[in-house]
């Protein structure tokens, strides 16, 4: 039974996630997720007993999938190289699925918007990722190949922050001429190299 359940709360979520691509996270109603997995809005609301825990689930979900196939790193190059993996992640995941940042992006404003939602599970999702690159830091100072810096907290956050908000605003449609005269992916590689430069 409980196979059965977890397999509809799955399939829920992968369908709203679908729609919440397709369309905004805002616009998206229970009903229309309801009507989209072929169950009564009633049902629904008995997996999930709002659309916040709907939207988390779905962030959650692709956060994890995102993480263990782009952020898998080998633990036997040298930090640096591990560090230049890391950064390098974003690139891929922005190459393979630029919709990624498009609903980021999305959720980020979701979240601001909304009252009283749970974000606990989100934020330590999040955090997954300041554990991979402190595991790579701290090898790059034990193997030599980086140099110690004076906040590594805020070189974190500083760096993943500026390529995350790159990442999200790359995903969008352009806005100005000048925007469609570059390729999006060189601007980001130029921000990649910029920050391995630094280490």
């Amino acid at each position: 039974m409980n196979k059965v359940k977890d397999n509809t709360i799955n399939f829920i979520i992968d369908e709203a996630l679908l729609l919440f691509m397709k369309k905004s996270i805002v616009s998206v109603t229970m009903s229309e997720i309801a009507k989209e997995v072929g169950i009564g809005d009633a049902t629904l609301y008995r997996y999930f007993k709002k659309k916040q825990n709907i939207v988390l689930a779905s962030i959650m979900k692709l956060s994890d999938s995102v993480l263990e196939k782009y952020f898998t790193i080998d633990e036997s190059k040298s930090g640096y190289d591990m560090l230049v993996s890391f950064y390098n992640a974003y690139l891929d995941v922005y190459h393979d699925h630029s919709e990624y940042f498009k609903f980021i992006f999305e959720f980020d404003a979701y979240l601001i918007s909304e009252k009283n939602i749970e974000k606990l599970e989100y934020e330590n999702e999040v955090n997954f990722y300041k554990e991979i690159f402190y595991k790579c830091y701290n090898k790059g100072l034990a193997d030599g190949s980086i140099k110690k810096k004076d906040d590594v907290e805020v070189f974190y956050y500083a760096t993943t922050h500026t390529l995350l908000s790159l990442c999200k605003s790359l995903s969008k449609k352009n806005v100005i001429s000048q925007d469609a005269n570059l390729k999006k992916e060189d601007e980001l590689k130029t921000m990649i190299n910029i920050i391995i430069k630094s280490l």
